[in-house]
């Protein structure tokens, strides 16, 4: 049966005393448009190594992860606070689903340097979330008012900016890119954005911890489809069957560091500290994507190596320095963002970062499979060095019960 709702509702912002707020499912819709493009970015990073052509590939990748992480980032901070969940809030959302999907299909366009159909759905995007701070603006809210003017001025200024950007001669297309995109991200800052002004803290950590979720089951069918795929062939089981064993120990390692040691209170805290959280994310998002690009890209040495432009420990490396950046960004994240800053837990995670570099190094002696497992070690070893810390952390909490009482 229909619920009575209406069409339009006033956009004002929620507040941090509201209870428990889980993610709607047209956020959840959003996230996973989102993942399509992720998907493509990841793919062609794994297509552009296996060419041998490291250095475009590597740029293309991270140029298009900016986009896509940015878009996601802006307006997820922007539903936290105000998601009316009106008629008019899901146009303009799927609005930005649509042009999702065109960067998606305009990703290996990218990797080219070739950005006419990535900045036209990109634009499309960001205009739609212009229109939802003009209707913040239209509630006249004195406190969000300043913002919502220097938002959508800024946030509009960029969007011309990126359609003349398309006329930027080859050669200087990726300085401009850099300086303009600095620009662009820098909006919610000076027009004085602050997570502290509305929203539901807790939310907002959920619809992160959703996100990397979902990055983590993309790097699993990206691995997994390149097994199956490899299994058709005539590989040699035990060595696909080794590193398989070995990608799933990396995969859940990273989701269990990432959930288990990380408290999740950079949004309660500063502004600084909102800001470095949210944007340290980006790393974070992107290094498990590229796992699951390095893990497909092993495979595919497995079954043909011998005609690739790639030598095996470059195959590894591509698995070891996504594993590193992951845990140096996890390390700035707790210590910087969260104020959960341990000696102890930074320095294993800088070991562990150079140890996961060792090990794919090493794949000329260890093979392929050997080092992406010598990687899963490095990471389980952490996992276990947080559950015994927890333990005993609660074996101190359980005497200090004793002892009061």
């Amino acid at each position: 049966m229909l619920q009575a709702k209406p069409w339009r509702k006033p956009m004002v912002a929620r507040n941090h005393a509201e209870g428990h707020r889980q993610a709607t499912w047209l956020e959840l819709f959003f996230d996973l448009s989102f993942v399509v493009a992720v998907a493509q970015a990841a793919s062609q990073l794994e297509h552009s190594l296996a060419a041998g052509h490291p250095g475009s590939g590597l740029i293309g990748y991270l140029v298009v992860f900016g986009a896509i992480w940015w878009a996601w980032m802006a307006f997820t901070w922007f539903a936290n606070v105000f998601d009316t969940d009106d008629v008019l809030y899901r146009l303009l959302m799927m609005v930005m689903i649509a042009g999702s999907l065109g960067l998606a299909a305009g990703v290996p366009r990218i990797f080219q340097l070739d950005f006419r159909v990535a900045v036209i759905s990109y634009v499309i995007m960001r205009l739609a979330y212009v229109a939802q701070w003009y209707r913040v603006l239209r509630t006249g809210d004195p406190k969000w008012r300043p913002v919502a003017v220097r938002m959508i001025v800024l946030t509009t200024i960029s969007q011309v900016g990126w359609i003349l950007f398309l006329w930027v001669p080859a050669e200087w297309r990726l300085p401009v890119f850099v300086i303009w995109f600095a620009g662009d991200i820098a909006t919610p800052y000076v027009s004085g954005w602050d997570a502290r002004m509305g929203g539901h803290r807790h939310h907002i950590v959920e619809r992160y911890g959703l996100f990397t979720v979902i990055v983590l089951g993309e790097s699993i069918a990206a691995a997994t489809v390149a097994v199956g795929e490899a299994i058709k062939g005539a590989v040699e089981v035990f060595p696909l069957l080794a590193l398989a064993v070995g990608g799933l120990v990396v995969v859940f390692s990273l989701w269990w560091i990432y959930f288990d040691f990380s408290t999740g209170r950079a949004s309660e805290r500063t502004k600084k500290s909102q800001y470095l959280w949210g944007y340290l994310h980006y790393f974070v998002f992107a290094a498990i994507a590229a796992v699951g690009a390095g893990l497909a890209l092993c495979v595919d040495w497995l079954t043909d190596g011998g005609h690739m432009a790639l030598a095996d420990w470059s195959a590894a490396l591509v698995v070891g320095a996504a594993v590193a950046v992951f845990l140096l960004t996890m390390s700035l994240i707790e210590g910087v963002a969260e104020g959960g800053y341990e000696t102890g837990a930074v320095f294993l995670k800088l070991g562990a970062s150079l140890a996961a570099i060792a090990a794919a190094l090493a794949a000329p002696f260890a093979t392929v499979p050997g080092s992406i497992g010598l990687i899963g070690l490095v990471l389980a070893a952490i996992v276990v060095y947080g559950v015994v810390i927890q333990h005993r952390l609660h074996l101190d909490a359980q005497r200090q019960i004793v002892g009061d009482s």
